[in-house]
């Protein structure tokens, strides 16, 4: 027997050892991968704080759980299990000691399982670090920073407080289950007064977390309220507040008289205590509120709640940062139609991605569409990732292409940069987007952020974090290796930023021969008072503002910030304590911040709410955003396409703003770059109303496809898009036909300007503007060959649906092809 103890007792202290390592290391493979990339004071501030957030946890945990398994070990004298000798069964007393050790080893378990849970680390940061907002609730006098910063962690509190008083009840019950202090006996349940008194005290511990949540419930109603759509009233002000916070103080009341009669054996007290607790619960907050409302003044609801509407829209401003919506001073300030239109793009993003998706053979495209904007004109950037057994074996280089966005060929097709020769050679990619497992690289130049293996005991950490033996050996440390892991864009970032929200879309920049991935930031709450919720990202949202942009290096894995021009609080926040991860945007190249585009999420929310509450001291109509963006559903998604800005040169996005009779009241515009702003461009008069615009486009439109091909297929047609320009806003929307493989080809293109609807194959046409050129470039025999075939594939379409003149066009097409082509010597 002692034999194997011994033998048990060596393989738990194995499993022990080798979980504990497994954990040690990954802690210092962390530590190693976050010091790599110069976010080492990350790691201790996360490291500090959750030794703050599960050692509090567990020292709570564990001594509440403690003290309950002490009280259930009191109440048992002795513990005799049955033991077989022979044929004979004697029954052998547990001793003492082992039964202690059991209580305090379950109460050190149940203490961990309670406080492993806990991770919101960036919480409790702010807690302790964050800025103040420097404002307050007007009704509890708050900082607003209470309620950002403190109020998720008491409510996660609160939660946890729950579930450990719940589950140490369940656990003190079933294990006095296993004693005759409680049984059942006789049809009727027989309990002893030492458990009875133990019962009562969790009961009483249950009445005070009640008690805390009506505290926390008198919080909420300045989230939630009980007016329309959530809004706070004057109920809630006057009744609603003081009913909860009098319920918590009646309910602790009924608490302690609750443990003093259960305690004494004053049954009939315990019962009137609780009863008492929930008839109070009942009378304040549903009654009344019912009859207070009859005697609230003034009687009419809408005047007695419109000073609670005006502060609720006063701190929707604040929450989504609406006056931060500036007015140019002048119409005149803006761009004339002609230099609006020079920049906008002709093609939607969808469409784009599948028609060069079809053109493009050697590679395949990856995340979303890049855009930059060159000489008042824009263009997209598509990257591709290599494809092929070779690609996936050996890190292989990359390639990227423009296309001119406001340009199509004869038969509808892109047009790619000639003037570059179109595609763009990369170095090989470490980082991108949903990118799996590790890679060991070879670096000597010491470039790549990522943990050196030099040292025998990183690459022990490695192996026993990753269980990959191979990550031993010293060939992994030859010519500079390099493990490079989290090679997805997104979980580094994550990582490197846990405390902001990231945008939907994470967008390639190419800067000279470089590839960078932008990812929008934004700070985020669901605890901030008295605005109106949203819904953003898949999260409700109460507190929604840029926070900046996070650039990554698909090369080297570097990951910064470019943070807002004008952060708040909680931005604020996060650069002071990790000032190293914020790179100043005047320490940058341009050509590089000019690619950034406008935050997509932020630049909606701040039309939608700037529509709905509009700036302070406006005294504008309900307004709203387009209900309908005028187009098909097959390319309704994947986002507005820019235009090039001529006030700024910036990339930008336009959203028109509606009245209450669908009429356009102006257009809120966001531009990109390093620093993001928004402006509001009224329109002098009101314009027609939206309906109104798309059915004039669609007339245009079908009225211009009635001269094409009779056989062809239905055309698909695009969101209609805005145009800002001085005086006015231009209204464009793009047709395409589609080919036999799905992939899209542009029909025509309408654009509304005033009262006079156009249409052309290009912006330019449509809008009588120069057509725009590109520089030609003699294509390689592969990029020939491509062209060909495609307009071969052209022509069999053509002919069979019938369609002589795109047959036509092809064959023209193809003819120029081959008299631009020199012949061989």
């Amino acid at each position: 027997m002692s034999g194997r103890r011994w033998l048990l007792g060596a393989t738990l202290a194995v499993a022990a050892l080798l979980l504990v390592g497994r954990v040690v290391a990954g802690w210092y493979v962390d530590y190693l991968w976050f010091d790599a990339l110069g976010a080492a004071d990350v790691w201790r501030a996360r490291a500090i704080d959750l030794v703050i957030l599960r050692g509090s946890a567990f020292a709570v945990g564990a001594t509440f759980v403690f003290i309950n398994l002490y009280a259930v070990r009191h109440s048992v004298v002795s513990l005799v299990l049955p033991r077989r000798v022979g044929n004979l069964e004697i029954g052998e007393e547990v001793p003492g000691r082992y039964l202690d050790v059991a209580v305090v080893a379950l109460s050190l378990a149940l203490g961990l399982l309670l406080a492993l849970p806990h991770g919101d680390w960036a919480s409790v940061d702010l807690v302790r670090h964050g800025e103040a907002f420097r404002e307050s609730d007007p009704y509890f006098q708050f900082d607003l920073a209470f309620w950002v910063y403190w109020l998720p962690l008491e409510a996660e509190f609160h939660l946890w407080s729950l579930i450990a008083v719940l589950a140490v009840t369940f656990v003190v019950t079933c294990l006095y289950a296993l004693t005759p202090s409680l049984r059942w006996e006789g049809g009727r349940l027989r309990i002893t007064a030492y458990v009875r008194r133990h019962f009562f005290a969790l009961g009483a511990a249950l009445l005070v977390i009640l008690a805390w949540s009506y505290r926390l419930d008198a919080y909420r109603l300045l989230l939630e309220g009980s007016g329309a759509q959530g809004t706070f009233n004057a109920i809630d002000h006057r009744v609603g507040i003081p009913a909860s916070l009098a319920l918590a103080l009646g309910t602790v009341a009924a608490a302690m008289l609750l443990l003093w009669s259960g305690w004494v054996g004053q049954f009939r007290i315990a019962f009137a205590a609780v009863s008492a607790a929930l008839l109070l619960a009942l009378s304040l907050r549903q009654l009344l509120p019912a009859v207070a409302e009859r005697y609230l003044t003034p009687v009419d609801q809408e005047l007695r709640d419109a000073p609670y509407l005006k502060t609720r829209a006063a701190y929707t401003r604040r929450a989504y940062a609406v006056d931060r919506v500036v007015r140019p001073d002048t119409l005149g300030d803006q761009g004339s139609v002609r230099e609006s239109l020079r920049g906008a793009a002709l093609w939607d993003s969808p469409a784009l991605t599948r028609a060069v998706a079809r053109e493009r053979r050697g590679g395949m495209q990856h995340a979303s569409l890049g855009w930059d904007g060159r000489a008042g004109r824009l263009q997209s950037i598509i990257v591709e990732e290599p494809m092929g057994a070779d690609a996936a074996a050996t890190p292989a280089p990359w390639s990227a292409v423009r296309v001119e966005a406001d340009m199509v060929t004869d038969q509808g097709d892109p047009v790619s940069d000639g003037g570059r020769g179109g595609e763009l050679p990369l170095p090989p990619v470490l980082v991108l987007d949903a990118a799996p497992g590790y890679r060991l690289v070879r670096d000597s130049t010491g470039s790549v952020a990522a943990p050196r293996l030099d040292d025998f005991g990183a690459r022990l950490a490695h192996a026993w974090r990753l269980q990959d033996p191979q990550l031993l050996g010293a060939d992994a440390a030859r010519d500079g290796g390099r493990l490079v892991m989290i090679r997805d864009v997104r979980r580094r970032v994550r990582r490197i930023f846990p405390f902001f929200l990231q945008g939907g879309s994470v967008s390639p920049i190419i800067h000279r021969d470089s590839l960078f991935w932008s990812v929008p930031l934004y700070a985020a709450s669901a605890f901030y008072p008295l605005s109106d919720p949203v819904r953003v990202l898949g999260e409700e949202a109460r507190y929604f503002q840029h926070a900046g942009v996070a650039i990554v290096s698909a090369h080297t894995g570097r990951v910064f910030a470019i943070a807002d021009p004008a952060p708040d609080p909680i931005t604020t926040s996060w650069m002071r304590r990790f000032p190293r991860l914020f790179v100043a945007a005047s320490a940058l190249d341009r050509e590089l911040t000019d690619q950034v585009v406008p935050p997509p999420e932020g630049a909606q929310l701040h039309a939608r709410i700037f529509a709905r509450v509009g700036t302070r001291g406006e005294n504008a109509p309900p307004s709203h955003l387009p209900l309908q963006p005028g187009g098909d559903t097959t390319f309704a998604g994947g986002g507005v396409p820019p235009f090039v800005d001529p006030l700024s040169g910036k990339l930008s996005i336009a959203y028109p703003v509606l009245d209450g009779a669908d009429r356009v009241r102006g257009v809120v515009v966001a531009s990109g770059g390093a620093d993001y702003d928004v402006r509001w461009e009224a329109a002098p008069r009101l314009g027609p109303r939206w309906g109104t615009i798309v059915d004039k486009l669609h007339r245009a439109i079908d009225s211009a496809s009635q001269g094409g091909a009779a056989r062809e297929a239905p055309l698909v047609r695009g969101p209609v898009r805005v145009i800002p320009y001085a005086g006015g806003a231009a209204f464009l929307q793009t047709a395409y036909a589609r080919r036999s493989d799905g992939s899209p080809v542009v029909r025509l293109v309408a654009v509304a300007i005033g009262d006079t609807v156009r249409t052309g194959v290009t912006i330019a046409a449509a809008a009588g503007l120069p057509v725009p050129t590109v520089p030609s470039a003699p294509l390689t025999p592969t990029e020939f060959r491509a062209r060909v075939e495609a307009l071969y594939a052209e022509m069999r379409e053509a002919l069979a649906r019938g369609d002589l003149g795109a047959f036509g066009s092809a064959y023209d097409a193809l003819g120029r092809l081959l008299r631009a082509t020199p012949a061989k010597p």
